[in-house]
């Protein structure tokens, strides 16, 4: 069903896609003289175009319905096109054509006939086509209106393409030709768009008004066929600059003009010019900006500003500069205060021009001789150069007065700094240190001190006075300073702190590496450093004193000397104990053992776990368990596990512990396992069980007896068929009658009750018949003779079946017989067939 739901859709589609055809051409093309025209044709929905005829100002005749006119081209008949070609592409739906060359006659409509045979269409297309004697101008296109600063992209475009006789625009500006860089020159040709064009974006500015922008048409790069020009035009705010006369240096008293001259503004100037100087507004709206009598005020820059539609245009700066003797003069820095032997350097600052060429300097209203440079530098100032300094400067216009008084001061750091100790000596770790700092001279007065290195100080920080709490054993040599401006250093004191011995520690001498037992070893007590350095050394053995001596010494060390051991190293001023060593002497495995959890008798099916003990240095790596047999148990553990345990896992058992330097083994432990009152019952039962079935197969053997003598008195079966082939049941049954004394019951009952017999038939219908009733393959059966199977089953007592009627009375008995015919093709043998009987009695 799905199946043919998507037949249907295709068909649908299919359809669709025929009805929807169509050819696209454009309406228009140019092109001159001598020249080729491409002709772009696509057409969709078409799966084949059969035939293609192009026409040149085709007619339509309504009495047989076809077109006539000249014919420039057909597909069918290729030799016939003399100036025409039918133009291949990769896409499958494309009917361009190719006209070269073109002529100025060819001008008019061209049609272009399709045709298609399946399915049969045909249709016709124009195209209108304007052939001119010479190329004509091409066309460029510029946004509605120009601004300066404006990013603008123009076009240059001309309505021809043709591969076969290549054309290129070329941009001209001011007649200057453009890079080709800053040209982009796309191609179009498609269905409905034939065009040569060329961009070109570039940002205008001013200067660009009212230049000339041209674009040439080529033939490659050799001939010119064509232009078009365009004159720019550029709105742009107004620009202007500044004149000035007699010239913009003059000295005072002068009389200036500066004139402000506009240099273009597209559109004009509307309203007044505005003057600025640095950049103040100037009460003048005129062109012309006079300045009589300038003095040296009038030092500025001066700039003017004019407006149109496009907004405010402004002059670039001019400077007037005013010529004048020197004046403000003043000595910088006016305040200073310098350290005796620094480099020093006073600058005479005055306000002048020119710029003054010479200088005279002062120290205490007396003049400094020689000295006419403008900064009076001193490379190393000395304490005699302190005082109060004046300066004057001179120009081309005269010298200037005197400046105002400037103060240098010389300064020297603190001298004869001294450190002393004010505690009682000796000093011992610990202890409360008093130190002090003074001084001899200074300029400035000290006002900090400084101590290193850095403490803990009590008191006023920055004082003349250093507490070190509790000084450390190793204190660093002490020294302090005396600050002003800078400071000067004490020499350094060393405090020479005694302490008791440090870093005291137990190293292994003898042996190299581990420690075994009976080795020769020997321990030595060690310390880093010590004030002062004679010092006593003792030993601990688990905290408790064992001996005297920086060596512990054993000739022959065993397990028994393993412990913690310390030393101690003592000096005047106290005792320092190393850290606990950890003596470890390794041994071989002994003192084995094993232990059974939970006990070592226990009842079978239980879980035993046998742990096999010991002591070893380093830790036994490996264990063997063994049984009483001697034979090695798979178990390399430590602890081995039996469950559930059974009676025969009964017996001894002993394990062996390995570790690198040898093997221990242990004592045998004996494992009682006993039974458990379940597996004591379960052989009881098994015991009368067998008693049990030896009666019962007697008893067996008696009534199979009684059975064969029954059996054989019954009468022989009813004839077996001959044919073979398919099966059916043939099965006698016999309603029971009714009984006023029994229960009424529905279906049929076991005939043998009442010594009848049922017959089941295995048969086979004719051969002729076999195809309609079985396959075509044959069936075999592998027999070894040609004996019959009887097997009689008697119906249960305590149940009821389909066909069978409540039980009957337990003194009758009944047989079934099955027959299997063999399968065997052609007749059976004429022998007589043997039979055996299985009867089933409950």
């Amino acid at each position: 069903m799905k199946l043919l739901q998507l037949s249907f859709l295709t068909v649908g589609f299919l359809v669709l896609g025929l009805c929807h055809q169509d050819a696209k051409l454009k309406d228009f093309l140019y092109a001159w003289n001598g020249t080729c025209i491409q002709i772009p044709c696509f057409y969709d929905g078409i799966r084949r175009l059969d035939d293609f005829i192009l026409y040149h100002n085709p007619q339509y005749n309504d009495r047989n319905s076809t077109f006539y006119g000249t014919i420039l081209f057909v597909k069918s008949n290729p030799h016939e096109n003399k100036r025409t070609k039918l133009l291949t592409s990769k896409r499958g739906e494309d009917c361009s054509v190719l006209i070269n060359p073109v002529q100025v006659s060819d001008s008019g409509i061209l049609g272009l006939r399709l045709t298609t045979m399946v399915p049969q269409d045909r249709w016709m297309t124009y195209v209108h086509l304007n052939v001119t004697e010479s190329a004509p101008q091409p066309h460029i296109q510029l946004p509605q209106q120009l601004k300066e600063f404006q990013k603008v992209t123009v076009t240059c475009s001309l309505n021809y393409s043709c591969s076969d006789y290549p054309v290129s625009l070329q941009w001209f500006l001011d007649g200057q030709k453009v890079p080709l860089g800053q040209v982009e020159n796309p191609l179009s040709v498609g269905a409905q768009r034939v065009l040569t064009e060329s961009k070109f974006t570039f940002s205008l500015n001013w200067t660009h008004h009212d230049k000339q922008l041209a674009c040439q048409l080529w033939h490659t790069d050799q001939q010119r066929l064509s232009e078009k020009a365009v004159r720019l035009d550029v709105k742009h705010t107004p620009k202007i600059t500044i004149e000035a006369s007699p010239h913009l240096e003059v000295k005072e008293g002068e009389s200036v003009i500066l004139k402000c001259l506009v240099q273009s503004s597209n559109p004009t100037i509307k309203g007044n010019f505005f003057w600025f100087k640095n950049g103040e507004s100037v009460q003048n709206w005129g062109e012309i900006l006079t300045l009589p009598h300038v003095n040296w005020e009038q030092t500025a820059d001066y700039r003017c500003e004019a407006e149109n539609e496009m907004g405010l245009g402004r002059s670039e700066s001019v400077h007037l500069q005013v010529l004048y003797s020197p004046k403000f003069s003043k000595v910088v820095p006016v305040d200073l205060s310098v350290t005796e032997n620094k480099t020093v350097e006073l600058s005479c600052v005055t306000v002048a021009y020119p710029t003054p060429t010479n200088y005279a300097w002062f120290q205490d209203e007396k003049k400094i001789e020689g000295e006419k440079e403008q900064n009076l530098r001193f490379q190393e100032v000395n304490r005699q150069q302190t005082g109060q300094y004046t300066c004057m400067a001179e120009n081309s216009e005269g010298w200037g007065e005197v400046s105002e008084r400037a103060r240098l001061d010389v300064q020297y750091p603190p001298t004869g700094v001294t450190l002393t100790i004010k505690s009682q000596t000796p000093i011992r770790e610990g202890d409360s240190v008093i130190l002090s700092c003074s001084y001899e001279q200074s300029n400035p007065p000290v006002h900090k001190y400084l101590w290193g290195p850095q403490f803990s100080q009590k008191g006023r920080p920055y004082s003349d006075v250093l507490t070190i709490q509790s000084i450390p054993w190793n204190a660093e040599s002490v020294t302090c300073w005396a600050c002003n401006t800078e400071c000067s250093q004490a020499t350094p004191v060393n405090l020479d702190v005694q302490y008791a011995p440090r870093d005291v520690k137990i190293i292994l001498v003898t042996p190299e590496s581990d420690i075994r037992s009976g080795d020769q070893v020997r321990l030595q007590c060690e310390f880093s450093s010590s004030h002062p350095r004679n010092v006593h050394y003792s030993w601990t053995q688990n905290g408790k004193h064992f001996q005297d001596g920086k060596y512990l010494n054993w000739s022959s060390i065993s397990p028994e000397d393993s412990a913690l051991y310390s030393c101690f190293v003592t000096n005047s001023i106290g005792q320092t104990q190393s850290p606990e060593w950890d003596l470890k002497v390794q041994y071989a495995p002994r003192h084995l053992q094993v232990s059974i959890v939970p006990s070592d008798v226990v009842m079978e099916k239980t879980s035993v776990v046998l742990t096999c003990e010991a002591d070893a240095n380093p830790a036994i790596d490996l264990y063997t368990w063994f049984d009483w047999k001697g034979q090695k148990i798979d178990n390399y553990g430590q602890k081995l596990t039996l469950w559930p345990v059974m009676t025969h896992q009964s017996g001894a058992y002993w394990c062996q512990g390995t570790n690198k330097l040898g093997t221990g083994e242990s004592r045998p432990a004996t494992l009682t396992v006993y039974y458990s009152p379940e597996t004591i019952g379960k052989r009881t039962a098994l015991g009368f069980g067998v008693c049990l079935a030896l009666l019962l197969l007697a008893l067996l053997g008696f009534q199979s007896v009684r059975c064969w003598q029954k059996i054989r008195g019954e009468q022989d079966f009813q004839e077996r068929p001959r044919t073979q082939g398919s099966f059916f049941i043939r099965n006698k049954k016999m309603r029971r009658p009714h009984s006023a004394a029994a229960p009424q019951s529905l279906g049929y009952y076991n005939p043998a009750v009442e010594e009848r017999i049922n017959y089941a038939t295995l048969q086979f219908p004719d051969r002729a018949l076999v195809p309609r009733y079985l396959e075509t393959s044959p069936v075999s059966l592998q027999t070894e003779d040609q004996s019959v199977i009887y097997s009689v089953v008697q119906k249960p007592q305590g149940g009821d079946y389909e066909n069978v009627m409540p039980q009957s009375p337990p003194e009758e008995e009944g047989l079934h017989y099955s027959e299997l015919i063999h399968f065997g093709e052609g007749e059976r043998p004429p022998m007589q067939e043997g039979v055996e009987y299985v009867t089933l009695r409950h």
